[in-house]
């Protein structure tokens, strides 16, 4: 499974095509462009290639953190961490660095369980709370 994966059909107004500039680029990896926190919708074949960039999306099912204090509540705001490629209800470091904020729970999801369903928003991907 990619870190993020679409489970919704795409709203095109919170999408931009944008040339990734790599072709290291996969499907699901975080980004920032344009000081908004998103990810990609498909691998990069070209490096001239344009390449969906999501940065809104009402379902993503995502990666997460498995473990001690990694419980994830309906509602919780959830943080991408740079350092583990997955989401936590915890940021850790510098926001913007080492997590970035990346919207919230749509269900609980266990310690033990790998993956949370979730808004993804890339907007305030900075903040810390």
């Amino acid at each position: 499974m990619a870190i993020f994966e679409p489970k919704d059909t795409i709203d095109y107004q919170h999408v931009w095509d944008a040339v990734p500039g790599s072709t290291t680029i996969v499907k699901g990896d975080p980004d920032v462009k344009q000081d908004v926190f998103g990810f990609w919708l498909k691998d990069c074949e070209s490096i001239t290639e344009e390449v969906c960039f999501i940065w809104k999306m009402r379902q993503v099912e995502a990666e997460k953190v498995v473990g001690s204090g990694s419980a994830i509540i309906s509602g919780d705001r959830l943080y991408y961490i740079v350092s583990q490629q997955k989401v936590s209800p915890v940021s850790v470091g510098v926001p913007g660095t080492d997590s970035y904020y990346c919207g919230t729970a749509l269900r609980d999801a266990g310690a033990d369980e790998t993956v949370v369903l979730m808004d993804f928003d890339g907007r305030r991907w900075d903040e810390t709370v």
